[in-house]
């Protein structure tokens, strides 16, 4: 009995740690299918350490230092080497020299480990997403013409990366010489003390076509050619059947050039096909960066698809779903979530065939450097599906496939699916983390690639054939609308000239809209062509959509736009005359003794006004119109300029072009002004030590100090005490706060400035921003960071002020503010004026804490190096009495009854709230 044992136990040892290639055998590789043609030219079977080299950093280290012979293998009945040393760089490898510098050869061996090992290692754990962690490939097959281990000399890589499970697992290199000669180092270093290796084979092989590439051609072919009930003679016709054919005649003898060409002329035959006998329901969209613009980063959506749990990211040619640093499980600390796209689509009663690609890793946390999939774990699976929607919710499912996900290889998912009822359907790919990583802090990542949806609907038109129909009733709709719009110009008395005009233009245009307008569906399509570009100003490709354009829209388009254009040049002198009366009614301007010439020369205007409205549309009377508006507007200037020196009390005045002066005892910088001075937390002038991102008085470049008069916003604080008040009290009086800001985008920091309490611990009115990811901090009045100018992008570290003397490159976009706190009517606003406009905000409540502190603020951090720039700070009382009462109140504002502002002088809708500028009285509106 123990005779029998022991020959059974030696039989498994040869069934188990046999040679794994045998001459005449079919391996797959990375590299693609290969034929071993020999007996192997070099192996191990690790009896001994026979051919095998230490490395290590201690000349004293032996291989028995770092691997132990048969630890475990026996076990297993095999014979096998384990790691002793997972330090970094130390292990041992094989060389191999090739006869043959242009043949190619497999390298095989087998390896087992813990679960949720991978053969690349991490050299460092990471402690914050900046640390930058390096990575090794423990086990690598690579070759150099330097014939020396670690040289990267005309270095060939042969291995990825690959997951190790608890069981004996075989993996297979292919080497591909190309006439250079290498010498080729199998080599095992900082393996985990739980990994074996067994059964080193190298031997020449011969490459053949890859199967899994033919199969998956195959599969794409027979899906579309299967999914509709097509005629066999058509599908000759278009080469389909021909196609398919040819590829399961490829066989373990064909070559991978003979499959290559097959498999080109498969993807050509099979997109004539599409293009010709199927819809495309993506539109070309289909989830390539290629078809959109600039970086995808942080994008919810793209090309119509949603994106499942996170944002897209750019990934050179295909977007990812959001990749997630080390310190986080899947999906950012969510591993019950998926990540994934979905599209919705209003689809007729067809057929339907969906198919997109995915892949999914688990990943390292180097931020700053490269970003690589390569772990060798495969820690999800995907669902892709095609379900109905039902008042937005998903109610049946049409088809599904689930799949394991690949960490660098495509997986590719094709599916047909059977739509009998139209309605809204959903076509989505969703990734989730398999139980067994869950638990795994190393970051995530999920890929999307090529989806498509390709249909044929049972109507009796494709879907090209319905969208040029739709085209051509959208400019029909055009010109339809067009006429409208020229009516209501008509019918109002708000416009006087050229109404002779249009009217004869939609005389004529109505005529030949009408007529496109009972143009049935199939009377349109009948003039569709298989080559159809939306164009209205081409006729050969624009059809129907040309014809309708050239014919009718364009004469109305061009009819309105003229007719608006010539009564603008009317409605100035209207708008400057609401102007000038919301000027004079402002309390800002209470004390302005030029009253009476402001109400002259908006007398003189509405005579001109008058005038020109019995008048018509004449170069001469715009050029009229034009001037007196000119010279109404330099009336309502010289107005505001004749305030008294004595109702305005300017309390600071700095526009930072004195030099920065150092206080010996607070260690502080400050820069004084006209009147006031601004103190710096931190400030950089000619200290040794420089504070992290310190404000500045300009920048200092290659020596020379350039923008002095404008501060460099830095980390930390600017302040400035100040007493707006007279006997400690501000009566009736405004105070106006105005600054500029000259904005760039700042990753995860917020800038702005602040106006606080006497004791600095309470904040009267602020604005606290980032523009880079728009949110806010603090934002009294309500500013819409829409209506500021600011740049983004990277590296404005020495991005100019917009304007500055010598400016050239990168600047960064003027925002002049302008804070107002009415005392009188308790009532405050603010202004913001750049390249997109003025904008004032609507009037709110008055915190009647009153400001003695001015603080500039922003929050850098150690490792930013974006900028912000401050400039000319001015801060008046303005002396103002006792409001007048307000005349009129009104439930609703009449159309006649003229432009309407609020009592900042900015124009506002019929449907603004509270107190308003109308015909030059004050009036509030309910």
């Amino acid at each position: 009995m123990r005779k029998r044992l022991l020959f059974a136990l030696a039989a498994m040892c040869v069934a188990v740690s046999g040679f794994a290639l045998e001459q005449g055998e079919f391996v797959y590789t990375p590299q693609g299918r290969f034929q071993i043609t020999e007996a192997n030219v070099a192996s191990s079977n690790f009896t001994d350490f026979t051919g095998w080299t230490v490395v290590s950093a201690s000349e004293t280290k032996m291989l028995a230092d770092n691997f132990n012979i048969n630890a475990n293998g026996y076990a297993d009945g095999i014979n096998s080497a384990q790691s002793l040393d997972a330090t970094a760089g130390e292990g041992m490898y094989f060389k191999f020299e090739p006869t043959d510098a242009s043949g190619s050869y497999v390298v095989s061996f087998k390896m087992k480990g813990a679960a949720q090992t991978s053969i690349r290692t991490r050299l460092t754990a990471p402690t914050s997403k900046n640390v930058t962690v390096n990575l090794s490939n423990v086990v690598r097959v690579a070759g150099n013409s330097a014939h020396t281990y670690g040289d990267a000399t005309d270095e060939l890589i042969a291995n990825t990366a690959e997951e190790l499970t608890e069981n004996w697992q075989t993996f297979n290199y292919a080497i591909q010489g190309d006439g250079t000669s290498r010498t080729y180092f199998i080599s095992f270093t900082g393996i985990a003390t739980s990994v074996e290796i067994a059964d080193l084979q190298i031997a020449p092989a011969v490459q053949f076509a890859d199967l899994r590439q033919r199969d998956a051609m195959l599969t794409k072919l027979k899906t579309y050619a299967k999914c509709y009930n097509w005629e066999e003679s058509m599908l000759d016709e278009y080469g389909m059947s021909e196609a398919i054919v040819n590829l399961e005649a490829i066989g373990d003898k064909s070559g991978q050039a003979d499959l290559d060409e097959l498999l080109e002329t498969a993807q050509e035959v099979l997109g004539v096909f599409l293009d010709e006998n199927m819809d495309d329901y993506t539109s070309n969209h289909h989830l390539g960066i290629k078809t959109s613009s600039g970086n995808l980063q942080k994008q919810s959506t793209i090309d119509g698809w949603t994106c499942v749990d996170r944002g897209f990211w750019s990934n050179n040619a295909y977007p990812d779903l959001g990749h997630y640093q080390a310190g986080n499980t899947w999906a950012n600390g969510n591993p019950g979530n998926a990540m994934g796209v979905t599209l919705q689509k209003t689809l007729d009663p067809g057929t339907y065939v969906f198919s997109i690609e995915s892949t999914a890793a688990l990943r390292e946390p180097n931020v700053s450097g490269t970003w690589t999939n390569d772990d060798g774990m495969k820690p999800a699976y995907a669902v892709v599906y095609v379900v109905k929607m039902v008042d937005g919710v998903a109610a049946d499912t049409v088809v599904s496939v689930v799949k394991g996900l690949e960490p660098v290889k495509y997986t590719p998912f094709i599916m047909t699916a059977k739509v009998t009822e139209a309605g809204t359907y959903e076509f989505g790919l969703k990734a989730y983390c398999k139980e067994e990583y869950k638990a795994l802090k190393n970051g995530s990542v999920t890929y999307v690639a090529n989806a498509y949806i390709w249909g044929k609907n049972e109507n009796k038109y494709n879907q090209k054939q319905l969208e040029y129909e739709t085209d051509v009733r959208e400019q029909i709709t055009t010109g339809r609308t067009n006429l409208t719009t020229a009516a209501e110009y008509l019918a109002s008395e708000d416009y006087f000239w050229g109404k002779a005009e249009l009217q004869a233009c939609v005389d004529t245009v109505e005529t030949k809209i009408a007529k496109y307008e009972q143009m049935d569906q199939d009377a349109i399509i009948a003039t569709y062509e298989d080559y159809y570009v939306k164009s209205t100003s081409d006729s050969e490709n624009g059809l129907l959509v040309y014809e309708v354009y050239q014919e009718a829209v364009k004469d109305i388009i061009a009819a309105n736009k003229k007719f608006v254009a010539v009564n603008d040049t009317l409605n100035m002198i209207q708008a400057a005359i609401d102007n000038a009366e919301a000027t004079m009614a402002l309390r800002l301007y209470d004390a302005a003794t030029g009253k009476d010439a402001l109400t002259a020369a908006i007398s003189k205007a509405k005579d001109v006004q008058a005038e020109m409205k019995a008048s018509q549309y004449s170069e001469e009377n715009a050029a009229a119109i034009k001037a007196a508006v000119a010279e109404l507007n330099e009336a309502i200037e010289t107005f505001k300029n004749t305030v008294p020196a004595s109702a305005i009390a300017t309390i600071v005045d700095i526009d930072f072009e004195k030099d920065a002066v150092l206080d010996e005892e607070t260690g502080l910088y400050s820069i004084t002004g006209n009147a006031g001075s601004m103190e710096f937390s931190t400030f950089y002038k000619d200290q040794t030590e420089i504070p992290a991102n310190p404000f500045q008085q300009g920048i200092w470049l290659s020596g020379e100090q350039l923008y002095k008069g404008y501060v460099r916003v830095g980390n930390g604080t600017g302040t400035i005490k100040f007493d707006p008040t007279v006997d400690g009290s501000m009566g009736t009086n405004i105070l106006k706060v105005n600054f500029d800001f000259f904005l760039q985008g700042l990753s995860g920091r917020y800038v702005g400035a602040f106006l606080k309490n006497e004791t600095g611990d309470e904040t009267v009115a602020g604005f606290y921003y980032n523009f880079y990811d728009n949110t806010t901090d603090t934002n009294t009045f309500n500013i819409l960071n829409t209506n500021l100018n600011y740049g983004s992008g990277s590296n404005y570290n020495d991005a100019a002020p917009e304007g500055a003397e010598g400016a050239t490159g990168t600047t960064c976009p003027k925002n002049s503010f302008e804070f107002i706190f009415d005392y009188g009517e308790k009532k405050m606003y603010a202004t913001t004026t750049s390249a997109k406009g003025t904008f004032t905000t609507e009037k709110i409540a008055l915190n009647e804490t009153i400001p003695y502190i001015f603080e500039l603020k922003c929050n850098y951090a150690n490792f930013d190096s974006r900028r912000v720039w401050f400039d000319n700070l001015k801060i008046q009382r303005i002396t103002a009495g006792t409001p007048t009462g307000i005349e009129t109140v009104k439930d609703a504002v009449k159309a006649n009854e003229g432009v309407i502002y609020n009592l900042a002088g900015q124009k506002v809708s019929s449907s603004f709230k509270g107190i308003v500028i109308m015909n030059g009285k004050k009036v509030v509106l309910k």
